[in-house]
C-alpha cells in the first residue's frame, strides 16, 4: 500500500515545513500487533465483566475476539486511508 510522508521542520515536532517545499518520499512503515496470541479465556471474561460495570463495555480492551477483530480492522482502515 502506498504511503505519504510529510517532512517536519526541525524546531517544532508538529509543524510541517512550508507548502512551497513539498516533496514526495517513499516510506516504509513498521508497526507491531500485540495481544494477537492471547487467549480470551475465563480470566479475560471476568476482566471484561468487572470493567463493564464501571465503563462502557465496548470501550475496554478485554473484549471478545469478534469485537476485538472488528475494532482492530476499523482502526486500521481509519489510520491507513486509501487514496482515490
Amino acid at each position: 500500500m502506498p504511503a505519504r510522508a510529510v517532512r517536519v521542520c526541525s524546531g517544532s515536532s508538529s509543524t510541517p515545513c512550508s507548502e512551497s517545499s513539498s516533496e514526495i518520499s517513499d516510506v516504509i512503515l513498521y508497526f507491531g500487533i500485540i495481544d494477537i496470541l492471547q487467549d480470551y479465556d475465563i480470566s479475560k471474561r471476568i476482566e471484561h465483566a468487572y470493567k463493564s460495570l464501571q465503563v462502557d463495555s465496548t470501550s475496554i480492551s478485554a473484549v471478545g475476539p469478534k469485537l476485538y477483530s472488528k475494532r482492530f480492522r476499523d482502526f486500521i482502515h481509519r489510520i491507513f486511508v486509501e487514496d482515490k
